[in-house]
């Protein structure tokens, strides 16, 4: 289901009971290593919350010709996924090893169990207990499991 920021104090009411998980990502031209590595986040809880990086958060990180999928679309598919409970679109501003204030806000709207990434985010790693972070080992996603991998090789074909 897709929330907005808004919502995250209720998710946390409404499953009180449950282990969340929370994630981060850009999740573009989505492919065979965003499933494992969803898959994997999912199974240290109950309920997976994404946290997607919206398009201006993208286009700050990775460039004016990214996201390749708008923001709405890839909230919408990622929401369609199974094991895939609540996504939000991170509504800060990308600032390079900065914390926005708004992650605090989300850690302590949402209190989740744990937060699962592929690398150290420093927007988590600073306003979480280390004992709640998790890092799941980077793999390859099969031939071009990485979005940047597939815009090459679509590029190198033409």
């Amino acid at each position: 289901m897709v929330v907005n920021y808004d919502s995250l104090a209720d998710i946390r009411a409404r499953h009180q009971d449950k282990k969340i998980i929370l994630t981060s990502g850009t999740f573009d031209l989505f492919h065979i290593g965003h499933l494992r590595y969803l898959q994997a986040a999912k199974s240290y809880g109950d309920i997976l919350v994404i946290i997607l990086s919206g398009d201006a958060r993208v286009r700050a990180r990775k460039g004016l010709e990214r996201p390749i999928i708008p923001e709405n679309e890839r909230a919408e598919i990622l929401a369609a996924l199974e094991m895939v409970d609540y996504v939000f679109i991170d509504p800060a501003k990308y600032k390079k090893d900065q914390v926005d204030p708004i992650h605090t806000d989300i850690v302590n709207g949402l209190q989740p169990d744990l937060y699962v990434n592929d690398g150290e985010d420093i927007r988590f790693f600073t306003v979480m207990d280390k004992s709640k972070l998790v890092i799941l080992p980077r793999k390859k996603g099969g031939s071009y499991g990485s979005t940047t991998n597939i815009i090459k090789h679509i590029s190198d074909m033409m």
